[in-house]
């Protein structure tokens, strides 16, 4: 019986699948093209994936929760939006690229948890230092793989600014850690014949809208000669 992660994970997977056959398809065309005497001179077609609406219906069949931590009053959810903003404003952004706003929000999602463990451990004060750091050099890390700092981002290489005011924030919004219930994996039913048989209440419609954001090899050349290549959104 599939979890909800599960089935709409599937649902991504086949989409990119789709896409890899497309481009395959395109190579082989392409290969085409270029054997033949006028078609070489023209445009080969590719097909890209557009925005696309999908109404899933699905039974629910079981909850599952578990214990994990969260930090008081306000929940790791609003901490972490937060603490998002926080960093745009000091640094001097008003957004971010796509996908370092990404890599971002994936890193306070990675680190809050083990705030929480830190605070268990240590003093709250030296907890959320080592978060604050953190942070501060997951951003100049993001910064420099994308480029933000010529010249969009003033505060550049100065980490200091970044930690020091989310540890400031921290400190005046965090009082300690409890352990919540939150719902871990939904169970669901998705085969249209056990559908017919679900109760109305337990009947929900998903809707997803999926864009494509394709990446690209980009090679870096350093001033020191080296040369690193690296994969980013197009």
């Amino acid at each position: 019986m599939p979890t909800l992660i599960e089935y709409i994970g599937g649902i991504f997977n086949s989409i990119t699948q789709a896409r890899v056959m497309a481009d395959l398809q395109s190579v082989r065309v392409a290969e085409q093209y270029a054997q033949h005497d006028l078609l070489r001179h023209f445009s080969v077609p590719r097909m890209r994936i557009g925005d696309i609406e999908l109404t899933i219906p699905v039974g629910l069949e079981g909850v599952g929760s578990r214990t994990e931590l969260q930090l008081a009053p306000n929940g790791n959810d609003r901490f972490k939006t937060d603490a998002y903003q926080l960093v745009l404003r000091v640094s001097g952004a008003a957004a971010l690229p796509l996908g370092a706003a990404r890599e971002l929000q994936g890193a306070l999602t990675q680190r809050v948890p083990t705030l929480c463990e830190h605070i268990r451990a240590y003093a709250l004060d030296e907890a959320i230092w080592i978060f604050s750091k953190a942070i501060a050099e997951d951003f100049v890390r993001i910064g420099e793989t994308y480029g933000l700092f010529d010249g969009s981002i003033a505060i550049g290489n100065r980490p200091d600014e970044i930690a020091g005011a989310l540890q400031k924030y921290a400190l005046s919004t965090v009082q300690g850690v409890v352990e919540k219930q939150v719902v871990d994996e939904l169970a669901v039913i998705a085969e249209t014949a056990r559908l017919r048989d679900v109760r109305p209440e337990d009947m929900i419609r998903i809707r997803l809208k999926v864009g494509e954001d394709g990446m690209e090899w980009q090679t870096i050349e350093r001033s020191d000669g080296s040369v690193e290549r690296r994969l980013l959104p197009e």
